[in-house]
């Protein structure tokens, strides 16, 4: 009898353990999950302090042609993601993210910065670093204000005799865990009715009201969607809004911080941006990687038109 009990404890404490990590892996179920406040992006200052790195360069190709970075590496956000309706603008698998990316020498154990076109953009350095993120390589950040700041920070380190302290690493804590920032369809239809999710449409006022300039298959906005323009998170200067700043916004739309966000725009770029700014300053924010491209499609999932 003794064996046959400590076999059924030691069955229970099993299956305990399994129930637990099943929680864990299931995607963002826990409203209560606790979020640690580690940057997605940086100052062109506090980026030239670390002595090694790599730079991946994600501008328009006018932009790289007009002004190239010695060394960077080039790649867009479509390099990474599927194009085949209806799952346009997914992140491909993970496997084959990081095959592209070993292939143009990108390691996962190194610090990469990701150049944008900044506010004159479309947030594909938010999407390049969220790939990257997904894909294991977790030191990765956008440089805030994109190319022209990074070019003044070079600018100034070059006119200037100060020696300054260069540190090979960040030694920013960040989640070793592999935990998803990503969201599927089935997980925000699931969620609706219970409102389990704040939903925010990165897109332009006129998308998010029903308009179809950029390939939806119909227009409007997801049951609930708050719209934030992706652009709102911009100061005058071009760079992104103080923290103080975004969560004073945040508050007016009636966003909670404790409670789980999702963000989609048409095809997950927009909408990557601005999880990695929630997610620098303290959110649970997931990235829907199919947006509007993949949700359109399917004549089942509901749709608002309309402010």
């Amino acid at each position: 009898m003794k064996v046959l009990r400590g076999y059924g404890i030691y069955l229970f404490s099993i299956s305990l353990l399994w129930a637990f990590w099943l929680q864990l892996s299931a995607g963002p179920q826990d409203p209560s999950l606790p979020k640690k406040e580690t940057p997605w992006f940086l100052s062109a200052e506090s980026a030239l302090q670390v002595s090694k790195y790599t730079i991946v360069d994600t501008r328009s190709f006018v932009h790289r042609l007009k002004n190239k970075v010695p060394g960077s590496k080039t790649i867009s956000w479509e390099d990474l993601s599927r194009t085949d309706a209806p799952h346009k603008g997914e992140l491909l698998e993970l496997k084959l993210v990081r095959k592209k990316l070993n292939e143009l020498g990108i390691k996962q154990n190194e610090n990469i910065f990701v150049l944008g076109d900044g506010n004159s953009g479309w947030g594909e350095e938010g999407r390049i670093v969220w790939s990257l993120r997904e894909a294991g390589f977790h030191e990765s950040y956008w440089v805030d204000g994109g190319y022209t700041s990074y070019e003044k920070e070079i600018q100034r380190k070059s006119n200037t005799k100060v020696k300054e302290n260069k540190v090979t690493r960040l030694g920013i804590p960040e989640n070793k865990t592999n935990q998803s920032s990503a969201v599927q369809k089935e997980e925000i239809l699931n969620g609706l009715s219970s409102k389990q999710f704040q939903i925010l449409d990165t897109r332009e006022p006129r998308e998010f009201s029903g308009a179809t300039p950029y390939g939806e298959t119909r227009g409007g906005h997801i049951p609930g969607a708050k719209s934030l323009f992706y652009q709102e998170l911009f100061d005058a200067k071009g760079n992104i809004k103080s923290k103080a700043e975004v969560e004073l916004y945040l508050k007016q739309l009636g966003i909670q911080k404790e409670k789980p966000i999702v963000a989609y725009c048409t095809g997950g770029v927009r909408s990557a941006f601005v999880v990695g700014i929630l997610r620098t300053y303290g959110y649970n924010a997931y990235n829907y990687a199919g947006s509007m491209w993949e949700w359109s499609n399917d004549p089942k999932l509901p749709l608002e038109t309309g402010n």
